[in-house]
């Protein structure tokens, strides 16, 4: 476009100049950004990248040939030797090692452990390997020493090529800066200052640990070009800057100062200025009033909006901080916020009024191996609902793993704290469970620990809590248990004997002494059968059943348990213990009515003693996670002539489903269900005799637990129970024809 040279405005001329010299700045200023930029991030990337690439390759190699170490010395003949006969270990390590070839100098120490995890022969010239194994091999171990870093990598020690004869471990310790700077040759990476991003002791992969690391970059010869580059480009745009500095000097002197003379009044008139003028001008001379108010007003604008996205930023920082703080499937707070809550009351930190509870759900694997994984979730789900509901405004409750909650209840004292256990259990109590397809109520064990003169630590009080949590999951406990002496020390020392009884009673069915306790026939009350109650002498001591069960259940002991109580009961038959017309019940628990050797013992038992009544009962079947074959061993045992017992029928998870599926003869009214009928209210009372008669019009006999009372007996002999024990006819082991003759 050509432009005529005549008159115009100043505000024309003032504008022209204003975009011209935009224009201008803003060009070479953006040209100029630009390159230095693309130069400047396009020089770093490489470097970092290069960089990152020479340490990651480092890292793989240090990672193969630290695992090729330790596989060789795995494989050597004398290694295993010595996990054999470690007689001569503090010269094999110290030297045998080293000089037969067998690890590099950069490894700084080598040394064995047993098959439990115990260093061999630790108290000779100790080499700084731990002495317990901290986990599972094989893996690498990050440890911090005076500045250094180091790394234990412990790996297993088989005696077979099949590698299925595990000798022990081995341990070998490395620096790692000179590992890595042993693969390669640098030249990007500055290993100089190395920074490993892990706690001193934790667990770490050495070929994904890249992003734990933190090192600088090697200067070369690109950053320098680079600094040439940005030097000449900034001498470029300052002279640039400057001849636009002149020209605009000149054109203002010109086109704007002569002008402004004329127009002071104008400019002392710019302060009543009125916003809404159409074209936002009040003037016609060029002295940019309404664009400079623009630009004011863009600023403002500009920086309202960069305080509404920093407000953004940071609702979206603690929104992401309460997601890593959350649950993801029950909404509440995790094991993370539990631990950092935990460390921000301060392990040192003594306690005034103060509670720690414990929840965890009862057979919470059944649920989940009989209904399945959702069923499971929607439990959790509820759980946490349910105490949540329950906690004081201001608890938090806190998910510590599959099925196990906490809370901390800061200014409660002991009342305060039985309280709020109790609450939640009658929550959960109240809750319907059927609603996810359940046939029986889930329920929680709960553990609490009180400070109340500030006498504890946390440390203290979390391991008092799980002491208690672990009382009330046992056998008969109370589903809240508060911590007492009783469960410190002494209880261990308590657990390791019932523990040790439990594998000697196993390997000497003799070390089993069986009380046996009388089932009457109604309604003659007449002694028809006794039940086999297991007890454990040994050393003279006596281990109860209540010790005995939740050690068989946790080491997994049920079946080779039950078969040494076979042989227990088989001895005191052969013995005269129980007279030969005796009939007698003995309790399989679910893992043995599903193990061929257990079925076989009593099926051989059965035959041998075809004289005898043989009840057996059948307890955890919520437990039972093969019905099919359950059901055909319960046959077998029935056509040998055995009767077949569901027992505790109404607690835990025995029900309907269960009558309904396994082939049975006798169903055993639980204690509780029996007080209810009893004791407790009128709807249940009706509901608990519907599904008395429902079992009996089925056609199986009735048996009822726990009877105690005249008033008890008499009351399900009404109803039609055809079975009945309790202390009322005796404790185990007393004769009871002689009371009964006395009360009938």
């Amino acid at each position: 476009m050509k432009f005529a040279f005549k008159p115009h405005s100043i505000g024309r001329l003032a504008l022209l100049f204003v975009i011209a010299a935009s224009i201008l700045v803003v060009s070479l200023g953006g040209y100029f950004w630009l390159e230095i930029q693309q130069a400047s991030r396009a020089l770093r990337e490489n470097l970092e990248a290069s960089a990152r690439q020479e340490v990651s390759h480092a890292l793989a190699a240090a990672d193969q040939r630290m695992r090729s170490s330790a596989m060789s010395l795995a494989q050597w003949d004398e290694t295993r030797q010595q996990l054999v006969f470690p007689e001569y270990y503090p010269v094999w390590r110290d030297s045998r090692v080293r000089d037969a070839g067998m690890i590099s100098s950069d490894i700084e120490s080598v040394a064995l452990y047993d098959r439990t995890g115990r260093i061999l022969s630790a108290k000779s010239a100790p080499n700084g390997l731990p002495n317990l194994l901290p986990g599972k091999p094989p893996l690498f171990f990050y440890i911090a020493n005076a500045g250094r870093h180091q790394i234990d990598y412990f790996s297993p020690v088989y005696a077979d090529p099949a590698q299925a004869i595990l000798l022990g471990y081995l341990g070998i310790r490395f620096d790692f800066l000179s590992e890595l700077k042993l693969q390669r040759s640098f030249q990007f990476a500055d290993l100089g200052r190395l920074k490993v991003g892990l706690a001193s002791n934790s667990p770490i992969d050495i070929r994904n640990s890249l992003p734990h690391l933190q090192f600088d970059t090697l200067s070369n010869d690109h950053l320098a070009t680079f600094l040439q580059l940005f030097q000449a480009a900034q001498i470029r745009l300052t002279l640039a800057v400057l001849a636009s500095l002149l020209i605009a000097t000149w054109l203002l002197k010109r086109l704007l100062v002569r002008p402004l003379r004329f127009f002071s009044r104008e400019i002392n008139a710019m302060r009543t200025v009125d916003d809404n003028l159409p074209d936002g001008r009040l003037f016609t001379t060029p002295l940019y009033i309404t664009e400079l108010e623009n630009v004011r007003r863009a600023f403002i604008d500009y920086r309202q909006r960069l305080f509404s996205l920093h407000e953004s930023l940071e609702q979206n920082s603690r929104d992401f901080f309460d997601q890593a703080r959350h649950d993801a499937l029950t909404g509440i707070y995790n094991r993370r916020a539990y631990d950092e809550d935990w460390r921000g009351l301060g392990n040192d930190r003594r306690l005034g009024q103060a509670a720690l509870l414990l929840f965890d759900c009862d057979h919470f694997k059944a649920i989940n191996d009989t209904y399945g994984h959702q069923v499971g979730d929607a439990v959790i789900r509820a759980i946490a609902s349910c105490l949540q509901t329950a906690l004081r405004t201001g608890d938090k409750l806190y998910r510590l793993g599959g099925d196990e909650f906490a809370t901390v209840l800061l200014d409660a004292d002991p009342l305060h704290a039985e309280t709020v256990a109790e609450r939640c259990l009658e929550h959960i109590m109240a809750h319907d469970f059927r609603q996810y397809g359940m046939s029986e109520p889930a329920t929680i064990s709960i553990g609490v620990a009180a400070s109340q003169r500030g006498d504890l630590g946390l440390g203290t009080l979390q391991k008092q809590a799980d002491l208690a949590m672990y009382a009330a999951k046992r056998p008969a406990s109370p589903k809240v248990v508060f911590y007492s002496e009783g469960m410190g020390e002494l209880n261990a020392l308590v657990a390791n004997r019932s523990i040790n009884a439990v594998f000697e009673a196993i390997r000497d069915s003799r070390l089993i002494e069986l009380t046996y306790q009388a089932v009457m026939r109604l309604p003659m009350v007449q002694k028809e059968y006794v039940e086999a109650l297991t007890r454990i002498r040994l050393n003279d001591e006596l281990i109860r059943p209540d010790a005995i069960f939740p050690i068989v259940q946790a080491r997994k002991l049920d079946a080779e348990f039950d078969l040494s109580v076979i042989r227990a009961v088989e001895r005191d038959m052969t013995e005269g213990r129980l007279s030969p017309n005796q009939g007698v019940s003995i309790n399989l628990s679910a893992p043995s009515i599903v193990n061929a050797k257990v079925v076989d013992a009593m099926l051989t038992l059965v035959r041998k003693q075809s004289a005898r009544k043989i009840v057996v009962e059948i307890t955890e079947t919520a437990l039972i996670t093969q019905m099919e074959t359950a059901s055909a061993n319960i046959d077998q045992l029935r056509q040998a002539g055995a009767l077949v017992a569901l027992d505790d029928f109404g607690s835990g998870y025995s029900s309907l489903r269960y009558l309904a599926t396994m082939p049975v003869d006798l169903v055993k009214f639980d204690i509780s269900m029996v007080r209810l009928l009893e004791h407790g209210e009128a709807r249940q009372k009706m509901i608990l005799e519907e599904i008395a008669g429902m079992v009996i019009d089925a056609g199986y006999e009735l048996v009822a637990e726990g009877i105690e009372t005249r008033a008890q007996l008499d009351m399900i002999i009404s109803m039609g129970f055809s079975h009945a024990q309790g202390f009322y006819f005796g404790k185990p082991g007393e004769e009871v024809e002689e009371k009964i003759r006395q009360d009938f």
